[in-house]
């Protein structure tokens, strides 16, 4: 339904055939197996026949709870009719005219992330081989007694589960930061260290990493952005149960289960992306995963939209960030809820929210 592979197919479908029903059961327990079980009643088109985009399709989104003996009253009620033109190629959104209205007025309010950012976003770090290039604080420590040159490649690490909601959680690990055309010479403690794995790290063979032009000692992709990582920044991780983000300034490199974005003003974007409007937003542009759980790889988190704010309005909301910050700063375990309802009342406004939209991003 919204997944980047099926997208091919959901495009045959909407212009080769005329739909009549679809019922989306997400990761419901339909079966015993693991899978993402959907229903889909469409007809082929005779090849005089004339596709009508304006035919309204049947429509379903199961939500756990009921049992599924009840299944044929439940589509009975809560299903409802959409146009076959609303449903395109990006995705599928089961959903009645409301929520659609309301998804297209967050849209018109500012700019899909990933061009507020211009750009600027990119996925974490793939080395090829975690274990030899991803250290504890303790063997950082000892390259760098061994030889004080290693501390230049040494830089601190988070895994995507490490990125939680305004901090991240770091398990104190670095990265050795061996990029294409370094001269490995200039660090013999780090060569020293990975010469042990070198089997394993060479480029294309048995059992090693994939093929590239790149040196065993090196990480296997071309990071040319990597200074992007040691500026202020925003964090989103790949996988997560709702919409999250680290706001960084300690210059965290991550794996590539996270991604990052340098927008001019990160503390602002994560008010908006750690708010109630994005954790609904969630539920219309990304696609679910097992257990739960949401896709927020770039393909789908570039399309948060962004409202536009003044000067005064982001400061505001920055200000609430620093509270939130330095409260999380004494107690990880802090309760921050009271700043984070007012950076919601304040999000809302910037969208232009009634209060009848509200309870339907609430209620989600």
């Amino acid at each position: 339904f919204r997944s980047g592979y099926g997208e091919k197919l959901r495009e045959h479908l909407t212009k080769e055939t005329q739909i009549d029903q679809l019922i989306d059961f997400g990761d419901a327990d339909i079966f015993t197996s693991i899978a993402y079980p959907s229903i889909l009643l469409a007809r082929k088109l005779g090849q005089k026949e004339a596709l009508n985009p304006d035919q309204p399709v049947r429509a379903l989104t199961w939500m756990p709870g009921p049992p599924l003996d009840d299944f044929p009253d439940v589509f009975a009620a809560k299903s409802f009719t959409l146009p076959q033109r609303e449903l395109k190629k990006d995705g599928w959104r089961l959903e009645g005219t409301t929520v659609r209205d309301l998804l297209a007025k967050l849209r018109k309010a500012g700019k899909p992330l990933g061009e507020y950012v211009n750009g600027r976003f990119y996925r974490g770090i793939l080395t090829g081989l975690n274990e030899a290039f991803v250290v504890d604080r303790e063997t950082r420590d000892r390259l760098i007694v061994e030889h004080p040159s290693s501390k230049a490649v040494l830089k601190p690490f988070l895994r995507g589960r490490d990125v939680k909601r305004w901090c991240a959680q770091p398990q104190d690990l670095w990265l050795i930061f061996t990029r294409r055309g370094i001269d490995i010479r200039k660090y013999p403690a780090i060569h020293d260290y990975l010469k042990p794995f070198k089997k394993r790290l060479m480029p294309g063979g048995p059992g090693g990493r994939k093929p590239g032009s790149y040196e065993w000692h090196e990480i296997q992709d071309n990071i040319a952005y990597w200074q992007e990582f040691e500026k202020k920044k925003i964090i989103v991780p790949a996988i997560a149960e709702t919409m999250q983000c680290t706001y960084d300034t300690s210059g965290f490199y991550v794996n590539n289960k996270a991604s990052i974005f340098v927008p001019d003003n990160p503390k602002y974007v994560a008010t908006i992306l750690n708010s109630e409007v994005a954790r609904w937003v969630t539920t219309q542009l990304c696609a679910s995963k097992q257990g739960g759980f949401w896709d927020f790889e770039p393909r789908y988190s570039t399309q948060f939209p962004i409202p536009r704010a003044s000067a005064a309005q982001q400061k505001a909301l920055e200000k609430l960030v620093d509270q939130i910050l330095a409260a999380k700063k004494k107690d990880a375990a802090a309760d921050v809820s009271r700043w984070e309802r007012e950076i919601d009342r304040q999000v809302y406004e910037l969208y232009g929210l009634t209060e009848d939209e509200i309870k339907i991003v609430e209620g989600a």
